[in-house]
């Protein structure tokens, strides 16, 4: 079967999230992404080397092919090493870009401009050039030369003012927020993934009609703002600024995250209605509840929630949370257990789903057979799936060299005697590994599984 972009080749310079996890989308669909990695410790992609995790929290000898970060934003393509700081690297890298379709690129303007690899000059060399430039700020405005993460982002974009828990007032009861909270893991890079993967796509069907190229100007923060719309439309319609208010909703109660039978065990509560309320009075045994003043319509539920989340709460602490889903969604009523990382691997949808695929990973890595998250979505008639696993550090420079670019042996020979390519990781130290039981004792992770190598049981649903 012809996968989605076969014939596509993609050019990768970018580092750590967002734009590496575009590449390895792009990969499942078929595209060719050779990923310019560098054998220099001091400039390789971090994910090699600082994030992990590793198996067996061991990161061995050739620690920067094992980490776990690195094989998910990176499966399924070609590594060839360039320094940068070489002529002859960037003569390389130039006559690469000349013979693909795609560059996919992060780094804040300045950096580009200066090693010549900025947009005008590599569409001088491939005219009909797709390119994406990911930038914190984008390449126009003050901020444009501004560094970016995510986790810095989000005050700029705004999430902060809408993300909060409740604070306990003078009266004992809870109340808004006061203080901004960041949303958790580094969402903005999600967003700017996802958002690249389409610009990609509409620029592949733009060249395909008019034959031209496109640069996508990409600014994280902006794209951090796209899904809070409907907070900055109420302040411009309204002068109304959003409540930071945990999970709570602004008109339905209850609503929330209730604890349930086990340790940190939880599940999501949401009745939208007069109707799905009652149906949970029901199901929790108590139907004079629904009758009950402080609860008789919806403007009195929302205004007595800390005394209805407790009410909630007391029927689910007792109850599995596969158990109260179950019985509510059998109702009507929407509910969802909260799944924690066992809870997803075990999950029998997912499994149902395939969504999570397996990558046969190069025997001196000592990773294995490993399992990865996948896609949302599934396509018929294509075997769209992770192709293969991430590549070992300029594992393909020979084939990218040599049969894609057409170098002699000679020409390869000068370029690893001059160390512009290289396939050892140089300056490299085995980072420490600190103990789980430690990590628990740092509050660096909530806890673990001692069997996790067990075949994981399917959730109870009795």
């Amino acid at each position: 079967m012809t996968l989605p972009l076969d014939g596509i080749r993609v050019v990768d310079l970018s580092r750590v999230f967002a734009m590496p996890y575009c590449g390895a989308y792009l990969a499942d669909l078929g595209a060719e992404v050779i990923k310019v990695d560098t054998h220099h410790n001091q400039f390789v992609d971090t994910t090699r080397t600082l994030n992990g995790p590793y198996p067996d929290n061991e990161p061995g000898e050739l620690y920067w092919e094992r980490g776990g970060t690195f094989q998910t934003l990176n499966r399924g393509k070609l590594s060839v090493t360039l320094d940068l700081r070489s002529a002859e690297a960037l003569e390389v890298l130039r006559q690469l870009v000349s013979v693909s379709d795609i560059v996919l690129e992060n780094f804040t303007p300045r950096v580009m401009r200066r090693f010549g690899l900025d947009y005008a000059n590599l569409k001088a060399v491939k005219p009909d050039l797709i390119m994406v430039s990911n930038t914190g700020y984008g390449h126009s405005g003050p901020w444009t030369d501004f560094g970016a993460m995510a986790t810095a982002l989000e005050p700029t974009h705004g999430t902060g003012a809408f993300m909060g828990y409740l604070d306990v007032a003078s009266d004992g009861r809870t109340a808004p927020g006061t203080v901004p909270n960041k949303i958790a893991n580094s969402y903005t890079d999600f967003l700017a993934s996802w958002t690249a993967q389409l610009a990609v796509m509409a620029s592949l069907i733009h060249r395909a009609r008019t034959g031209r190229g496109m640069w996508i100007d990409l600014a994280m923060y902006q794209v951090g703002v796209s899904f809070i719309g409907e907070g900055v439309l109420d302040f411009a319609f309204n002068g109304r600024r959003v409540r930071r208010m945990g999970n709570r909703h602004e008109t339905i109660a209850p609503h929330g995250c209730y604890p349930c039978l086990g340790n940190d065990q939880w599940v999501v509560i949401a009745p939208r209605d007069d109707e799905e309320w009652r149906a949970l009075c029901n199901v929790m045994a108590m139907p004079d509840l629904a009758a009950d003043p402080r609860f008789a319509d919806p403007a009195e539920r929302h205004r007595n929630q800390d005394d209805l989340d407790a009410i909630v709460s007391g029927w689910t602490s007792g109850r599995d949370k596969y158990q109260v889903m179950d019985a509510l969604q059998n109702c009507g009523v929407p509910s969802g257990p909260v799944l924690d990382g066992r809870d997803l691997l075990s999950d029998p949808h997912f499994r149902a789903r395939g969504y999570f695929e397996t990558a046969e990973h190069n025997t001196a890595t000592g990773l294995g057979r490993q399992e990865y998250v996948s896609r949302g979505w599934r396509m018929s008639g294509n075997d769209v799936r992770i192709q293969k696993p991430a590549p070992m550090l300029g594992e393909d420079n020979q084939h990218v060299l040599s049969s894609i670019l057409g170098l002699s042996e000679s020409e390869i020979d000068e370029l690893e005697a001059s160390d512009a390519v290289g396939q050892s990781l140089a300056g490299a130290q085995t980072p420490s590994a600190v103990p789980l039981d430690r990590q628990v004792e740092l509050g660096w992770t909530v806890a673990y599984d001692q069997d996790y190598r067990e075949p994981l049981p399917a959730p109870t649903t009795d």
